[in-house]
């Protein structure tokens, strides 16, 4: 779980006000959030931030 550390700031920040889900499932998973924070690169990581928010 420390790992989520390393996610840009901003992207943790959107985290903490994303709406809570009314049904279904969560497009944004934990899993999701620890390759996002895999990558050292921020401007990386709030591109695929941007791509895993705006998936259908």
């Amino acid at each position: 779980m420390t790992q989520l550390l390393y996610l840009a700031p901003d992207i943790q920040e959107e985290m903490l006000f994303l709406p809570p889900i009314q049904r279904g499932r969560d497009c944004v998973t934990e899993k999701h959030l620890r390759v996002i924070a895999a990558e050292p690169d921020w401007g990386k990581q709030r591109a695929m931030w941007s791509q895993l928010k705006n998936r259908p």
